[in-house]
């Protein structure tokens, strides 16, 4: 069910600042990897302890070179031009126990209690290394680069700090190379549809050293100090204290208002102590309730941020008065606020907004006003921006969920468009998507409208069932499947009824649970004309060649695999979301970038539509994880996943010069299956 059309009014002003240019063009997907990006997924701003310099990463894509530069800068706080102290290399994959994800690993520069140095970690010929750098632009200086790679440290006073490494590389070496020549046993995490190779380990892997950073000498921690490295929240904030502040002797933090609540969002509270010894105060406003994000200390005042609105798709600042217990908004945008720190009587953050790309601003608490510090992309101004709106919706179970509505380069009234959905977040600046393969903006510039869909969550059964036994529910009676597609449903008919859509050419998009959704859909509706796909579907591959670690995961939390018995509610679970199974009823013409490490779980549903005689193609991208990271195969995928929606929604044809048979091979599709 449709409730309101916009939260568009602010969107609408920017949109008019920038279209008043009459020669400018729509951003291209070169033009979105030449954005310069600043910090990391969690933020990344680092604010000196004295307030007066932040630092920050900035990450440059060089597609060309096939690799990232990151750059480390610091400028006054009150604004000014940035200055570059050091380099620090290409990019630092996070890892998990089940292997990379392909996303990048946080970097945050840290400062030294004093104030005098940064440590940070940096890439160096594939290794991940420590140094300090001096924000006065004194050359950086190498404090770790051994035995193993640098993953995490803190800083214990203003000369050393406690670092730890994965196990040494040699031993790593070794251990590769035991397996190499004798063969190997596979250990837990071993996952055969990821690689046949194994991930070396070794026992004792980690190690914690102390380091002065004045002299490199390094010795092994003690417990006390490897401890350390596992930053809790100070007392008298809760271990699970998930934001907080200190200034002085007086705290403030964020936590679960019931110690030990098990739900997946349990209800939180904003709290306040003036000193350790003192009584703690709560604030009692509703505004301290919901998804509140961080909190920072201004005097008398606590300045916090909530996600709230239809969807919690706003973000607003409020500041809770501890002594009079009173809350008053100061700001609310259709925005994202990453890495925020204080800096006298302003907040800093790093801030991105629908058409604007992350840049660093400051916010005046008192009356919400901002202002911009620094943009690393002053010419994104000049590109063509489109009219956008926000619509929200309610899934058939009364979920909320909104999406941003981006209108095609030169719309005109009473024109039925296509319409690209892209998913499954909508949050920020509109790139492309999780996982950043189909370029929104771009899109646009073709002559699509582009639904950027933030997916319906179970926001009432969140607040009182853990996540497993929500997941396991949700699963086994079809609601998340259900819930999902009804809301997409609401909104493209919301398009239609509008007049703005023609619903014969509509393409869906997505990666992950995006895809997730992508295959429910063209498997169980007719709405779409054609897909593109990051990840393979539902495949009882998953189970049979993935990790015992992960299985055991799964078992754990009540899930079991295709093998169970008939009457078993997870053997019909299998049944239903194996697409394979249901590959007869797929119609839309499908395209699968897949990444190396997933493949083999799409070849099943690929081969079983080709004997069906449906337009399907695969690509696999070697050496890429669950996110395409590396630039080139990035934009070969964006490229792909446009030419193949502008083929079988607008009939435009486009050569590959890298792949000259491509175009023959999608006619041949095309023919095969009548469609013209």
């Amino acid at each position: 069910m449709v409730t309101r059309f916009t939260r568009a009014a602010a969107l609408v002003g920017i949109t008019l600042l920038f279209s008043g240019q009459a020669a400018a063009r729509p951003p291209t997907a070169e033009d979105l990897l030449a954005l310069i990006e600043l910090g990391d997924y969690r933020g990344g701003l680092s604010i000196s302890p004295d307030g007066q310099t932040l630092a920050v990463f900035a990450r440059e894509t060089r597609v060309p070179e096939n690799d990232y530069r990151h750059r480390l800068l610091v400028m006054p706080t009150t604004g000014g031009s940035p200055r570059e102290i050091a380099d620090a290399g290409d990019i630092i994959l996070r890892d998990t126990p089940y292997g990379p994800t392909g996303a990048a690993a946080d970097r945050a520069p840290v400062w030294a209690p004093g104030g005098r140095y940064l440590a940070y970690i940096a890439e160096r010929d594939g290794r991940a290394e420590l140094w300090r750098a001096s924000p006065d632009g004194a050359a950086a200086q190498l404090l770790v680069d051994g035995p193993g790679e640098v993953l995490r440290f803190v800083w214990l006073d203003d000369t050393h700090l406690a670092v730890e490494t994965a196990a040494s590389r040699d031993a790593l070496s070794a251990a590769y190379s035991r397996a190499a020549t004798y063969g190997f046993h596979p250990d837990d995490f071993f996952a055969p549809y990821a690689s046949l190779t194994p991930r070396a380990t070794v026992d004792a892997a980690h190690v914690q050293l102390v380091v002065n950073a004045a002299t490199r000498a390094a010795r092994a921690a003690s417990p006390e100090e490897s401890e350390q490295l596992n930053v809790r929240p100070p007392h008298p904030a809760p271990p699970n204290a998930i934001a907080h502040d200190r200034t002085g002797d007086a705290f403030a933090w964020i936590s679960p208002r019931i110690a030990g609540d098990q739900a997946s969002t349990p209800a939180l509270g904003l709290y306040y102590a003036a000193a350790r010894d003192h009584d703690i105060v709560m604030c009692a406003d509703p505004a301290c309730s919901g998804r509140m994000l961080g909190a920072w200390i201004f005097a008398d005042r606590i300045v916090f941020r909530r996600m709230e609105g239809h969807g919690r798709g706003l973000t607003a600042l409020y500041a809770w008065d501890w002594r009079a217990n009173t809350v008053r908004r100061i700001r609310r945008a259709d925005e994202e606020l990453f890495g925020c720190g204080r800096a006298a009587a302003r907040l800093v953050c790093l801030q991105e907004s629908p058409i604007q790309p992350r840049r660093i601003v400051s916010i005046d608490v008192d009356t919400g006003d901002l202002d911009e510090l620094y943009d690393p992309n002053p010419d994104w101004r000049a590109f063509d921006q489109p009219r956008i709106e926000t619509l929200e919706v309610h899934d058939t179970y009364g979920n909320a969920s909104f999406a941003h509505l981006v209108f095609p380069a030169n719309y005109r009234a009473g024109r039925r468009y296509p319409v690209i959905v892209v998913q499954y977040r909508s949050r920020g600046f509109l790139r492309g998507g999780v996982g950043g393969e189909y370029p929104i903006l771009p899109l646009a510039g073709r002559g699509y409208f582009v639904l950027s869909v933030d997916r319906p969550e179970w926001r009432g059964a969140e607040a009182s069932l853990p996540q497993a036994e929500l997941d396991q529910r949700t699963a086994l009676d079809n609601s998340e499947n259900l819930m999902k597609q009804s809301a997409l449903e609401a909104m493209l008919a919301e398009l239609d009824r509008r007049g703005l859509s023609d619903p014969r050419r509509i393409g869906i998009t997505g990666l992950s649970d995006g895809a997730e959704t992508l295959y429910w859909a063209i498997t169980n509706s007719d709405l779409f004309a054609v897909a593109v796909a990051s990840t393979q579907p539902t495949d009882t591959t998953a189970w049979t060649l993935g990790s015992r670690a992960f299985r055991q995961s799964l078992l754990s939390e009540g899930m079991r695999g295709p093998n169970a018995d008939g009457d078993d509610p997870w053997a019909a679970w299998w049944a239903r979301n194996a697409t394979v199974l249901h590959a007869e009823r797929i119609r839309a013409p499908l395209l699968m970038n897949l990444a190396e490490s997933e493949a083999i779980m799409g070849f099943p549903l690929a081969t079983r539509l080709e004997e069906l005689g449906r337009p399907v193609e695969t690509y696999v991208y070697p050496g890429a994880y669950h996110i395409k990271w590396r630039p080139s195969q990035l934009l070969a995928a964006q490229t792909r996943a446009m030419d193949w929606l502008d083929f079988w929604l607008r009939g435009i044809e486009r050569a590959d010069p890298d792949e000259p048979g491509r175009l023959a091979r999608w006619r041949a599709l095309r023919d095969r299956a009548g469609r013209r």
